[in-house]
C-alpha cells in the first residue's frame, strides 16, 4: 500500500506533457503486450450494442404495428425504410460537413504538433545531461531490441 501511495505523489510532481507521454506508452505497450484484453472489450461492447439496436427495433417495430393496426411484414418494412432514410441523411450530413472536419483536424493536429515539439524542446533543454545520456541510452537500446525482435 505504500508503494502505491509513493506512486501516486509521484505522479502528482510530474507535468502535463511526461503525464501525457506516460499514459501514452502505457496504453501502447499495453495494447501491443495485451491485444486480446482489447477486442475482447470491443467484442462485448459491440454484443450490447447489438442487443440494445435489436429490443429498439422490436419495440418500435410493436408500436407501428400496434398503432397503425399493421401486421409484422408492414411494420418491419416502414422500420426499415425510415432507417435506411435516417442513415442516407446522415451519410449526406457526413459527405456535406468532411472537408470542413478535416481542415480543422489537419490544423489542430499541427498545433498540437508544434505545441509538442515546443514542450519536448524545452524539456529536453531543461534536463541535466546525466539525465540527457540515459534518455539516450533508452532509445538506442529500444532501438536494438526493436532490431533484433524484427530481424529474430
Amino acid at each position: 500500500m505504500k508503494k502505491l501511495i509513493v506512486l501516486v505523489l509521484k505522479i502528482q510532481y510530474l507535468s502535463p506533457f511526461q503525464r501525457k507521454a506516460y499514459a501514452s506508452a502505457g496504453l501502447i505497450g499495453s495494447l501491443i503486450l495485451l491485444p486480446d484484453l482489447y477486442l475482447a472489450g470491443a467484442h462485448t461492447l459491440l454484443e450490447f450494442l447489438h442487443i440494445f439496436y435489436e429490443s429498439l427495433c422490436f419495440m418500435l417495430e410493436e408500436l407501428i404495428g400496434h398503432s397503425l393496426h399493421l401486421d409484422k411484414y408492414h411494420s418491419q418494412l416502414i422500420l426499415f425504410y425510415s432507417q435506411i432514410a435516417i442513415a442516407a441523411g446522415l451519410g449526406y450530413k457526413t459527405w456535406k460537413t468532411t472537408p470542413e472536419l478535416y481542415r480543422r483536424s489537419k490544423a489542430y493536429l499541427h498545433a498540437s504538433y508544434q505545441q509538442l515539439l515546443k514542450d519536448g524542446k524545452q524539456l529536453w533543454a531543461e534536463m541535466p545531461g546525466r539525465k540527457r545520456l540515459k534518455v539516450l541510452a533508452g532509445c538506442v537500446a529500444g532501438m536494438f531490441g526493436i532490431y533484433f525482435w524484427v530481424t529474430s
